[in-house]
């Protein structure tokens, strides 16, 4: 017998998933909480994916897919706000919440992010729902380095995340690296986690075909740079000042182009002024692009011309970017930290680098660019490995988990 569709409410506080990855405080967690709210609503499991207003101009309600609403509920003033800010709203967004899914029940709930999961919790407790969380994120202590994850933005971050992991029915985490996270620095429960690894849309990101392989191969032919691309928030965790300081390490006459593409969150405008001006100190403000934030179409597009992905994040969950970049056949060079050792299979798909040394960075690069034998035959073992993690076979996990979720209850 098939099994009844579901009525699953999606919740994220701080950020809406229908924003564009790279702006705001968007990244990674949008896309994996999009892509698997508009499976779970084609396969016919009826979608609630509720979010903070933070516009006057947003409505109540739209729908994406048929099957999926994103609800915006008011919470706070109706603006962007610096993700701190987002903990004096834990409350009040719990409580449009709990008069939201009063009158459109679900099944269960899954909250994204630590203030998500403050806010459901309660929630879930008095409908008698379960709750599943997802961290995304998870915070490191203010004396660790910044590899062992994101500085506290909010100070009852620490303490909310370890609550979750006591009193979530479910965490769900993205990579086993996030699963250890969970267990070793959280305290979780081993029996109520389970790994669900984001897809990636093999369609969208994918190689370059005749025409657009051929324009690159002249355009290096003809003394042109090849290009080296960077994608994400631009927030320190990212470490765009790596790349940066890399590239420079380069000799001018060997250099790459760089592209930056990301926009900063609404309180990292100095950071983003840092990128600029350590460009202009290198000497690279005509063989550096900042893109801004783009649409995933054009970061796709962007992604499968250029000859070389970097991914110096200090601290990443899974490391979409790096999945994104070996479907569209181009190798990675990736910090060796968090959920990147599982994006990338170093040798094959790209290079892991521990620390932080732009020379050693820089002569990585080098290499690669310099053996194009050796970049094509990356670019082959990445798309082949991407096209291995569809969002249909993500989201299927994550079905799986809720089901099994639903049994226990």
């Amino acid at each position: 017998m098939t099994p009844s569709p579901l009525g699953i409410a999606f919740v994220v506080l701080h950020t809406s998933p229908l924003d564009e990855p790279g702006t705001k405080d968007a990244g990674g967690m949008n896309v994996v909480v999009r892509a698997h709210a508009e499976e779970l609503a084609r396969a016919g499991h009826r979608v609630q994916l509720i979010t903070r207003r933070s516009s006057p101009e947003l409505p109540d309600e739209v729908e994406p897919v048929p099957g999926l609403s994103v609800v915006h509920l008011d919470a706070g003033p109706p603006r962007l706000l610096a993700k701190g800010e987002h903990e004096a709203l834990i409350q009040p967004f719990g409580d449009a919440l709990r008069a939201r899914l009063a009158e459109h029940p679900v099944d269960l709930i899954h909250a994204e992010h630590w203030y998500s999961g403050l806010a459901a919790l309660p929630v879930a407790a008095e409908l008698g729902v379960p709750m599943v969380q997802s961290y995304h994120s998870i915070a490191a202590g203010s004396t660790t380095p910044l590899t062992e994850g994101e500085r506290p933005e909010s100070p009852g971050r620490p303490a909310g995340e370890r609550r979750l992991a006591r009193e979530a029915d479910l965490v769900v985490t993205v990579s086993a690296a996030e699963r250890a996270t969970v267990l070793e620095r959280l305290g979780g429960d081993e029996d109520r986690i389970r790994v669900v690894e984001p897809g990636v849309d093999t369609r969208v990101f994918r190689p370059c075909t005749g025409a657009e392989c051929a324009e690159r191969a002249q355009w290096i032919e003809h003394g042109g740079r090849p290009e080296v691309l960077v994608a994400g928030r631009l927030d320190p965790l990212k470490g765009f000042d790596l790349a940066i300081a890399a590239v420079a390490a380069i000799p001018a006459d060997r250099r790459p182009m760089l592209r930056i593409v990301g926009a900063p969150p609404p309180d990292g405008d100095a950071y983003a002024r840092s990128l600029h001006e350590a460009t202009a100190a290198a000497g690279m403000i005509s063989s550096t692009s900042f893109d801004g934030a783009l649409s995933r179409s054009v970061l796709a597009e962007r992604m499968r011309l250029a000859s070389l992905v970097l991914v110096p994040s200090h601290s990443e969950t899974f490391g979409l970017v790096a999945l994104e970049a070996a479907a569209s056949g181009v190798p990675v060079i990736a910090r060796a930290a968090g959920g990147l050792r599982e994006a990338v299979i170093d040798g094959e798909t790209g290079v892991l680098l521990e620390g932080d040394d732009p020379e050693v960075w820089a002569e990585e690069i080098e290499r690669i660019l310099a053996d194009r034998a050796l970049a094509d035959r990356m670019g082959a073992a990445a798309r082949q490995s991407a096209l291995h993690r569809s969002w249909i076979a993500s989201t299927r996990s994550l079905l799986a988990a809720y089901r099994e979720l639903l049994d226990r209850q």
